[in-house]
């Protein structure tokens, strides 16, 4: 059902006898916008606030961020600068019909969200995202509403289970038909030469349906139930024993009904028996030999968990070994057994038919064909975990520059979230965008040195997409390190971003690096913290990783005016809204916390209050060393000082750098029933320089936040509040990371609404990606149309 004040939209611009383009000026939108809400397309709050002014009689103001940046050219020290890009003319960014972009790895939409508000959406169309996490998919759709509602934008799934390019084309042009309603494109995915893009999904779905069947009629089984009750609960929750039902696919080990995880082509929406064409049936000889794979896969998998279980150790090492071998035992029994067969039969038969479908090379022509029929993707979005590639915990690289873009697996790459950088370079040969950025951590080009051999992460990933195609496709590309609080964002996240530009457009852009351009965004002066934090009230607390974040509040926010277009008003037109927010909920500090937080001074960290080369706390211990060595030497000296030697002993082992601290921490009360504050222990009163010392911080408001990251997920420590003796909300955490007020977090919990916004890329950073791209594509867009008129 339309909006109202669509329909009195509708009535107001046929009374008054306007045309489109005179009703879009008049209310300060593109006309392309205006055109696809009156024909009944989702309107955005953003949207629907200039058609109520306009109704009202109100003077629409052209406000908001994208007038601010795109008005503005960038300052002497961006390079390169080129000026058939720079001054390029805002009207002529808008293309007839709005570029397709993809976003892999899309986590809760910050990146997408850029793209997406760009000219009032007028320029791009999210078409498809893909992630593996629950939460993060659901804030993407929660802010990111399917055109058709036929099935949701953003899509989870493993971006590693795609095989090959066709498979990704076929994914791709299957989602863009449901999610827009396009009934040519639907169509011609039932011509696919002997089979249909529905006999695939609907012969997949039997296959699950029936693992699934199997599976829960085993489970009923008293046999069944007695092997799990004797492996016990905790070691089906160990990390290990879940990692393993990840690799495997198998679903999680239980009683209750088996559900699948995030399989591509598993669990997709309707199916239309009109759209099943023809069956699907793979021959013998390739299901055994998907059979020896899966079993080789399992095998694997067995391995690792029988090597993590080796492990010595004491305490949780201790606990977690003994955990992994009562599932290791589950698994050798008789129900186990027989679930093994029953997952290597099911995982054969998906990957058969895939293959056989797939590798057919009528599908593979005619999906090309189909796919370069104008429903070509500009833009590719995303990058892999960054795990993987970050400075803690990062595998070796050592075979990345050997591997193919269609190997899935490396026995010999240590961090198997490695290989997720392949499939991004698979993504771009079979979708050869015009352009791709590539976001990671940015000790993502940092040199690994493995068994003397140097790799540069960064390196192979541009040697692989410079000539990435078989068809003769390549890219130029430029790196960078992007510092966000250089371009409006309050945070000093510092990422990696890799730009290509594909070179068949070269002869457009001749005589620049427009990949280096591309990443060259204009340099800002620093927005503080307290910018970002204005007009929120205080939040609403809850500790708890299941409660709703679903409550609203009011925010205010100052009067913004564009004139000057600084950093801070950049942000403030970009985040602030009058209007009411969710998320905006925080973690109720302990009393006993917030009593210290409320002595930390701005910036201040916990290794901040150390007194490591303090002269008095040298004599001092100088002093009762001294003191201890005499009362050991004459035991009747401490009676006659009325000195305890236990006491004395306690004394000395405290006078070291942390004594401040303690100091500090024994003035506040404790907790009730606890008999000195809980962080007066030797882990945290040890913490220092190289030793988290950080780990609880307070924020100073003057300066942009420390990065914002989804460790916040498990304690917000670092990230105390800069005026009140609280850590941060999530919403809070949101603003630093430049979401606007309008974004929905509400559906998710605190633990998982910290994580989403942690792992996110600033929007507002995206938001300049996003202007950047588009003129290079303008550009390139007016060198064909000069083309074409010169060939007519």
């Amino acid at each position: 059902m339309a909006d109202p004040i669509i329909e009195q939209l509708r009535r107001r611009i046929e009374a008054e006898a306007l045309s489109l383009g005179e009703a879009a000026s008049a209310i300060g939108v593109g006309i392309t916008v205006l055109k696809r809400h009156l024909s009944g397309e989702y309107a955005r709050s953003d949207s629907l606030a200039k058609y109520r002014l306009w109704l009202s009689g109100a003077a629409v103001q052209r406000t908001g961020v994208a007038a601010a940046v795109e008005s503005t050219s960038p300052a002497s020290d961006v390079e390169p600068t080129y000026p058939q890009l720079v001054d390029f003319a805002p009207p002529q960014l808008i293309p007839a019909q709005r570029r397709y972009v993809i976003d892999l790895f899309c986590g809760c939409g910050g990146m997408s969200l850029g793209f997406e508000r760009f000219k009032d959406g007028q320029v791009y169309q999210i078409a498809m995202a893909l992630d593996i996490e629950e939460p993060m998919v659901r804030v993407f759709n929660d802010n990111h509403p399917s055109p058709s509602g036929q099935l949701p934008i953003a899509r989870r799934g493993d971006i590693a289970e795609f095989m090959n390019e066709a498979e990704i084309l076929a994914f791709y042009l299957d989602h863009l038909a449901r999610t827009t309603g396009d009934q040519g494109l639907s169509s011609a995915l039932m011509s696919l030469g002997p089979y249909s893009i529905g006999t695939l999904r609907q012969t997949l779905r039997e296959i699950d349906a029936r693992f699934q069947r199997q599976l829960s009629e085993l489970r009923g089984e008293p046999e069944y139930v007695v092997a799990l009750r004797n492996a016990g609960s905790s070691s089906l929750g160990q990390t290990s024993v879940i990692g393993f039902h990840s690799a495997t696919k198998l679903p999680t080990t239980s009683i209750g009904y088996p559900k699948l995880g995030p399989l591509i082509w598993h669990d997709d929406g309707q199916i239309s028996p009109d759209a099943v064409r023809g069956a699907i049936e793979a021959d013998e000889k390739l299901i055994k030999s998907c059979k020896a794979k899966a079993r080789k896969l399992w095998t694997s998998e067995l391995n690792k968990l029988i090597t993590r279980a080796e492990g010595s150790g004491r305490g949780q090492l201790a606990s977690a070994a003994d955990r992994i071998n009562r599932f290791i035992t589950l698994l050798d029994t008789k129900p186990m057994l027989l679930v093994r067969e029953y997952w290597i039969s099911w995982r054969a038969a998906r990957e058969a038919v895939r293959i056989t479908f797939l590798d057919n090379p009528i599908v593979q022509s005619r999906l090309r064909e189909i796919y370069e029929g104008g429903h070509q993707v500009s833009v590719l979005l995303g990058g892999p975990p960054c795990q993987g590639f970050s400075r803690i915990g990062r595998g070796k690289i050592r075979s990345l520059r050997e591997q193919s873009v269609h190997v899935q697996e490396d026995e010999d790459s240590v961090d198997s979230r490695n290989q997720l950088m392949h499939q991004y370079v698979l993504f771009v040969s079979a979708l050869a965008p015009e352009v791709f950025l590539f976001e990671n951590v940015r000790h993502f080009q940092a040199v690994v040195r493995s068994e003397g051999i140097e790799f540069d992460a960064a390196d192979i990933l541009a040697e692989s997409i410079e000539a990435v195609s078989a068809r003769g496709l390549g890219y130029a590309v430029a790196r960078k390190i992007v510092v966000a609080s250089k371009h409006a964002v309050p945070q000093t996240r510092e990422r990696f971003v890799m730009a290509g530009i594909r070179r068949d457009l070269e002869g457009a852009l001749a005589g620049m690096n427009a990949a280096s351009w591309c990443l060259s965004l204009q340099v800002r002066e620093p927005v503080p913290l307290q910018v970002a934090l204005e007009g929120l009230p205080e939040p609403l607390f809850a500790n708890q990783a299941d409660v709703s974040m679903g409550s609203s509040v009011i925010a205010s926010c100052l009067p913004i005016s564009l004139e000057t277009a600084t950093a801070a008003d950049v942000y403030r037109s970009w985040t602030h809204s009058t209007s009411s927010v969710d998320g905006h909920l925080a973690r109720p500090p302990r009393p006993d916390d917030s009593a210290f937080f409320g002595l930390m001074g701005p910036g201040k960290r916990w290794m901040d209050y150390r007194c490591d080369e303090a002269p008095t706390l040298k004599l001092l211990s100088q002093i009762l060393t001294t003191l201890q060595a005499s009362v050991a030497q004459e035991p009747t000296l401490a009676q006659k000082l009325g000195v305890d030697p236990k006491a004395l002993e306690t004394l000395v082992s405290s006078v070291d750098g942390s004594l401040t601290l303690r100091l500090l921490l024994e003035s506040i009360q404790p907790a009730p029933g606890e008999e000195q504050h809980h962080l007066l222990t030797q882990t945290y009163l040890h913490k220092r320089e190289g030793a988290h010392g950080d780990w609880l911080a307070r924020m100073n408001a003057s300066l942009p936040s420390k990065t914002v990251v989804s460790h916040m997920s498990k304690d917000t420590y670092a990230y105390v509040h800069p005026t009140v003796p609280r850590t941060l909300s999530v919403r809070e955490a949101a603003r630093v990371q430049s979401f606007p007020d309008d974004y929905k977090f509400g559906s998710v919990g605190l633990v998982d609404g910290f994580k989403v916004v942690g792992n996110a890329v600033p929007p507002l950073l995206s938001l300049q990606f996003a202007e950047r791209v588009a003129k290079v594509l303008a550009l390139v867009d007016a060198s064909r149309q000069s083309k074409d008129r010169r060939s007519a």
